[in-house]
């Protein structure tokens, strides 16, 4: 997760600790803050699903919705079987050492928050071409 995090004074019986502990690899997380903040997103979905019925009866069309749901899943697995294969290509075709691919990382991270989207292809290739960082 790339947004800063809070500390926060939060209890937790050693029961409930143990079942973090022994599903962190589960929930493919590594810490116990990762598995907490998935837990509470997961919550707060649920939740939200419980509320649908509601709607519905006032009105919310909830077939639509889980057409809606079920194209945007489908786009982002094939968004990401892409993404996956660029990469790879990527990885195969240019030597980068460890340090420059984690300034580019960075700097791909920062302008991505900058911009509110994806740099497209052309706007990066222009930026490299004059020489001129990546974000500015």
């Amino acid at each position: 997760m790339s947004e800063k995090r809070v500390k926060a004074g939060i209890a937790l019986t050693p029961k409930h600790l143990k079942l973090c502990d022994e599903n962190l690899t589960r929930a493919g997380v590594r810490s116990r803050n990762s598995f907490v903040e998935r837990a509470i997103e997961f919550y707060v979905n649920y939740l939200l699903t419980q509320e649908l019925p509601q709607l519905h009866r006032d009105g919310f069309d909830t077939n639509r919705f889980e057409t809606l749901c079920k194209s945007l899943g489908t786009g982002q697995y094939k968004m990401a079987v892409e993404l996956a294969t660029v990469a790879r290509l990527l990885s195969t075709i240019l030597n980068t050492n460890s340090e420059e691919l984690r300034w580019i990382r960075e700097d791909s991270a920062q302008e991505v928050k900058n911009l509110g989207s994806v740099p497209t292809f052309q706007k990066c290739w222009q930026r490299q071409i004059q020489g001129r960082p990546f974000t500015e």
